[in-house]
């Protein structure tokens, strides 16, 4: 090879080189096209399939390394020409190019090996055609977009380039045209290097030129959202400048207004707005001059009072750039809002003691505050159980333990998955069960004490995803996220041309839900006729508008309220173009005015529905409600008396005008002693009597946190029933006290005859005197005997009866062997038992207690209910008679096989003097007093007595004497000794 050839040769790597570094550079600008890339590839194998030629030896392989690389550097450089013609570069379209380019080599290989081509140089040739591709594509309209110069230049080289290539083939038959080719090539290679760098650069000049133009639109747009949104803002650069502030911002910091200019350091603003006296504080509000410090969780969110009587919250956030957006919020309607609902809920409380949705209150350690009535009935604790314990004993891991952890991010951070935002969550309770309820929570600033409050649901049935809001990247969007609202334009004809990403997490639909629609679509949706046609008149007028409020119905179904406010914008020439402003939602806020009107509603309701008259006075005495029943019982006309504009003070007044308290004495004495005794105890309950005959019985109670409720209840007929009952109450003691006297006058009558009866019958019987003749008036004398007797015991029950029901029972206390008293009872009922066919049974234990009563009494009432079972049982039934130690006591029974009795005969026969058989011809004789007497008896020892009776089966009558009566277990020697004692 000549040494011309080797320095055009030369010459051409370098070309191709310094081609492929500009490629290479233009493509790491950010405007540069993708094509770039495929081309810095392509020129760079280019360069070193040239520079193999300078290689000694020029043998046929290095020309055939040569062609190899060109058809590779021609498979990227087409690439990217349609790269460059706007096409996607896909896979198969790679392996075609390595299929090409291989094919390629092959051809101009066998070419060689038959001598149809040069042996020592490469051939080229197929790397023109993308060229010429490229250069098209250069020269199309479509792709030049205004920069003709460096387009055309780059269209010409690559042409040119592309032609050299194509022509290869020919020229290499010939060293002289090698050279001039490969010298023409260095050239263009210089060329399209060139042209490539001045395209980029333009490129780049282009976007910046768009990207000014785009800011200068957001700073116009930022402008007119400022002076439209219903907050004040004042954004401030990194180094805490005033950059802008709209109208509201310095109409609440009027008495400095001056100060609010741009370019003034936030220090000098703050120091003017203390020492004026703008802010009167009220929270901790950071005398600091650093905007950094006022963004800190500690101090966001505060509220202050204004100069003027309002009230606005204080929000200091970081923007993108370092600076600080500063946005006071008139809160002043929410306050008032919140100390009428407060005022409303403390005596309606008192009303109504009952919460639907349990509330949790902790504080910034997580330990639990307060723990209402409904929280208890929904987990199952009791507040005593939850009150000073962390609040994740309510939750089932793994919630439990990642509480702690979430809250104290929440506290460095701000970040907030539930509070403030509402979410389903699952909750424990008390028996371990896991259920899914409903979470809203919010933080609540008093001072420095920081307090969480939970509103809980219990929600088995349901559940809901909450998408968390999405983090804004532009000061626009920063503002339109930290006030919650969202923008929109409309043009000339009305119709919205832009609203912001925000509105798809408040309404729940895109902006493409809106962008052409007309205004006037929302006519049908305003909360008001009526404010539809002062929103038309202010839009006609061109005027701004403030608190215009339309409905808008999500897609699930749920309800919400926004309020829009905007004003209206004019070119440089005056003319109008359309309205810029911000929309919020008011949901909550329409709840809560929503909330407080139904509460009053119910509230009257309520009241107005009681059967009781219902007064209700604040913690200032004045009367806030008083219902209809109140106004009947009192005879109060709606004139007489009104809510909200009469006292505690002036209601007794008038009272005391109308007669209510007497007309003697002096009135205002009246109303001071029964409103002094009503401030000393609320809690009373006391009867008046009315002038006009009705007795009403007054109930006052004081309400929580001050107040009275008075309640009138009128009690005339009960009054009246109660002394009728008294009076026959009476009539019926004055009847029993005559009847106790006639029996025992009556019976103390009798028993003279009858002693002398019984006596003389007895001599007789006993034939004292000598024997009684004839013999037959044996029997007359035995049948007189037990007649006497009979009607004596009969008079002995008369009395005892008398005397218990007057409650003179005399009881003489000893140790008594029970044991040893039922079996002689049973021993003494052994001959009528006998005579019946009745078998008698016992079941005592081996040692019974003593006990400690009236032996004669415990002897009368264990023959009277022995004597009842024998004469009720039939021949070949049994009595059987038990007794044990019992922790209640000493327990006897007395069960029989008799005839029974019916539940109905059971509460009669323990009345006196009657008997379950009431007919003349009734089978068993007595006088009805024996259980009655017997319980009395029982009664008297401080015992029970009970039936239990089956018809045709059976009676069970069971004794209790208390456990203060029992005296222990007794030996048989210590029984016989007691009852020594006991007989003297």
């Amino acid at each position: 090879m000549d040494f011309t050839l080797q320095a055009a040769l030369l010459g051409a790597v370098m070309g191709a080189t310094v081609l492929a570094a500009s490629t290479l550079y233009g493509w790491t600008l950010p405007s540069a096209p993708k094509a770039y890339g495929w081309w810095a590839g392509a020129f760079l194998l280019e360069a070193a399939s040239r520079s193999l030629l300078l290689l000694p030896g020029g043998t046929v392989l290095l020309a055939d390394l040569s062609d190899l690389l060109h058809a590779l550097s021609a498979g990227l450089s087409l690439c990217g020409a349609i790269s460059f013609g706007g096409r996607p570069i896909s896979g198969g379209l790679l392996i075609g190019g390595l299929q090409v380019a291989a094919a390629w080599a092959v051809l101009v290989h066998l070419g060689r090996a038959n001598g149809l081509l040069p042996q020592d140089l490469p051939v080229f040739g197929i790397g023109g055609g993308p060229l010429l591709l490229a250069a098209w594509y250069f020269r199309s309209s479509r792709l030049r977009g205004g920069h003709h110069g460096p387009n055309a230049l780059a269209a010409v080289a690559f042409g040119l380039n592309g032609l050299v290539l194509l022509a290869s083939p020919v020229l290499h038959f010939d060293h002289t045209l090698t050279v001039w080719g490969l010298f023409a090539t260095q050239v263009l290679s210089v060329l399209m290097a060139l042209a490539l760098l001045l395209e980029v650069l333009i490129r780049q000049q282009a976007v910046a030129e768009s990207e000014g133009q785009r800011a200068n639109l957001l700073q116009s747009r930022l402008a007119d959202a400022l002076s439209s949104v219903q907050d004040g803002v004042a954004l401030f650069d990194s180094r805490d400048r005033l950059v802008t502030a709209n109208d509201l911002y310095r109409q609440f910091m009027a008495p400095v207004a001056e100060v609010i200019k741009p370019g003034r350091l936030f220090q000098e603003i703050i120091d003017a707005e203390f020492e004026r006296g703008v802010v009167r504080q009220e929270c901790e509000i950071v005398r600091s001059g650093k905007l950094a410090d006022h963004a800190l969780p500690s101090v966001q969110g505060c509220e202050a009072e204004l100069f003027d009587g309002r009230w606005v919250s204080i929000n200091v956030y970081p923007t993108a750039d370092g600076g600080h957006l500063r946005i006071l919020r008139d809160v002043t309607g929410r306050r008032q809002m919140n100390t009428s609902l407060h005022d409303s809920l403390a005596w309606l409380r008192g009303i109504m003691n009952t919460v639907v949705d349990g509330i949790v209150t902790i504080d910034d350690s997580a330990t639990i505050l307060s723990f209402n009535a409904a929280a208890e009935r929904i987990f199952g604790f009791g507040a005593d159980e939850v009150v000073g314990r962390n609040v994740n004993m309510l939750m089932p891991d793994p919630y439990r333990s990642e509480h702690d952890d979430y809250l104290r991010r929440y506290a460095e951070t701000g970040e907030a998955r539930v509070i403030g935002i509402g979410r389903q969550v699952k909750g424990q309770r008390k028996d371990g069960a896991v259920f899914p309820l409903e979470l809203a929570v919010t933080r609540m600033n008093q001072g420095g004490l920081v307090t969480y409050i939970g509103v809980v649901r219990d929600i088995t049935d349901r559940k809901r995803v909450e998408d968390a809001l999405v983090e804004s990247e532009q000061r626009f969007r920063d503002l339109a996220e930290s006030a919650s609202d969202w923008f929109w334009e409309l043009d000339a004809d009305l119709r919205f041309t832009f609203v912001s990403g925000r509105v798809r997490q408040v309404l729940g639909v895109g902006p493409g839900y809106f962008i052409g629609r007309s205004f006037t679509d929302l006519a049908s949706s305003c909360e008001d006729p009526r404010d539809w046609e002062v929103q038309q008149s202010l839009i006609r007028a061109r005027r701004p508008f403030r608190g215009f409020i339309f409905i808008h119905r999500m897609t699930n179904g749920a309800i919400k309220f926004v309020e829009m406010a905007g004003r209206p914008a004019f070119d440089p020439e005056g003319k109008f173009f359309g309205y810029r402003g911000t929309a919020a939602d008011i949901t909550p806020l329409k709840r809560h005015e929503q909330e407080l009107a139904t509460q009053s509603a119910l509230r009257q309701a309520i009241i107005d529905n009681m059967g009781q008259g219902v007064a209700v006075f604040d913690g200032d005495e004045r009367l806030v409600a008083l219902n209809t029943q109140a106004r009947q019982l009192l005879d109060l006309s709606e004139n007489d008396i009104e809510t909200e504009m009469s006292t505690l003070e002036g209601l007794l007044l008038y009272l005391a005008v109308q007669g209510e308290f007497g007309r003697s004495g002096a009135m205002m004495t009246k109303v001071r002693r029964r409103l002094e005794r009503l401030r000393r105890n609320p809690l009373r309950v006391f009867e008046h009597a009315r002038p006009n005959g009705w007795v009403l019985e007054v109930r006052s109670t004081a309400m929580p946190g001050g107040g009275l409720i008075l309640t009138f209840t009128d009690i005339t007929d009960r009054k009246k029933v109660e002394a009728t009952l008294r009076e026959a109450k009476d009539a019926a003691e004055r009847g029993n006290r005559a009847k106790a006297t006639f029996l025992a006058n009556i019976s103390h009558e009798l028993r003279t005859p009858l002693n002398a009866i019984i006596g003389f019958s007895e001599l007789m019987k006993h034939e004292i005197f000598g024997p009684v003749q004839p013999p037959a008036y044996c029997s007359y004398v035995d049948d007189v005997h037990e007649s006497g007797m009979h009607l004596l015991e009969l008079i002995n029950d008369i009395l005892d009866m008398s005397k218990a029901e007057a409650g003179m029972t005399d009881l003489v206390d000893s140790p008594v062997d029970m044991a040893a008293l039922i079996k002689a009872s049973l021993r003494m009922m052994e001959k009528r038992a006998s005579t019946n066919g009745v078998i008698l049974l016992t079941d005592l234990p081996d040692h019974l207690a003593f006990l400690r009563a009236d032996e004669r009494r415990i002897r009368q009432i264990l023959l009277n209910l022995l004597s009842n079972a024998v004469k009720f049982t039939e021949e070949g039934g049994t009595v059987r008679v038990t007794a044990r130690v019992e922790p209640q006591g000493m327990v006897i029974h007395v069960a029989d096989s008799g005839i029974g009795m019916s539940s109905e005969d059971l509460s009669r026969v323990m009345e006196p003097f009657v008997q379950a058989d009431t007919r003349l011809s009734r089978k068993y004789e007595g006088t009805g007093l024996g259980l009655p007497l017997t319980k009395a008896l029982v009664l008297a020892h401080g015992g029970s007595l009970t039936l239990d009776s089956i018809p045709d089966q059976g009676t069970t009558v069971t004794v209790v004497f208390p456990p203060e009566r029992v005296m222990g277990e007794r030996s048989p020697e210590n029984g016989e000794a007691d009852e020594s004692w006991r007989r003297g």
